[in-house]
């Protein structure tokens, strides 16, 4: 009898332990699913940019969710559901892409969410800048911008010049068809901003460009 007991005690405390390091049909070695992705392709809705969320090496479509720039940035930033940030964190703050002005804050969590969808939009509507060395649609307001793409034959605006794709490869891609997936995302959004950083991929090119135009949002 209490050799029995001795083997009942044993299991109990092996379940008690085993219940407080696992969750039912949760293993210890599953890693995160899906992730925050962009590619430098144009969607079918106007903008030279695909959002998306993935499973990190995608083989089907279905494995594939496009959003739009919106969803993604709020996905990102936590203020919505999102497969690849089930704990809603701020990704965009995490990641330290931009810091939220004094007076900002001050206002309070609308106008912080406000003004970190504004910003983090105009960000993405600069990625153009890295493949294209005009932009490619008919705009008044961008027409007479360019991008900080240089490809050696200058009848092709479209591609960035081969030590251009050599930086953006530091970022995940091989093809610039590619989709930029996580942490290397996060990273280019803040490379981006950086004059520095902007300044070595103009130049890597071999030609100089004068100082780009920067990513302010708008007051209203």
């Amino acid at each position: 009898m209490k050799k029995i007991l001795l083997i009942f005690l044993f299991n109990i405390s092996v379940l008690v332990i085993f219940s407080q390091n696992h969750t039912f049909g949760e293993d210890d070695n599953s890693e995160k699913e899906y992730f925050f992705a962009i590619r430098l392709m144009p969607n079918l809705n106007g903008s030279l940019i695909q959002c998306a969320v993935m499973k990190k090496d995608a083989k089907h479509r279905e494995d594939i969710f496009f959003l739009t720039a919106d969803s993604w940035i709020r996905q990102a930033a936590g203020f919505e559901t999102s497969p690849a940030n089930p704990e809603k964190e701020n990704l965009i703050e995490k990641y330290n892409i931009f810091e939220i002005p004094a007076n900002v804050k001050k206002i309070g969590n609308s106008e912080i969410t406000r003004y970190t969808i504004k910003k983090t939009e105009a960000i993405l509507n600069n990625l153009w800048r890295l493949k294209y060395s005009e932009f490619p649609y008919y705009n008044p307001e961008k027409n007479n911008e360019k991008g900080w793409a240089k490809h050696p034959d200058i009848k092709i605006t479209w591609l960035p010049s081969e030590a251009q794709m050599q930086i953006l490869r530091t970022f995940g891609i091989q093809e610039l068809s590619d989709f930029f997936v996580g942490e290397n995302v996060f990273n280019l959004l803040k490379e981006v901003r950086n004059r520095d950083w902007q300044n070595r991929y103009i130049q890597s090119a071999g030609v100089y460009y004068e100082e780009p135009e920067g990513d302010s949002i708008p007051n209203n």
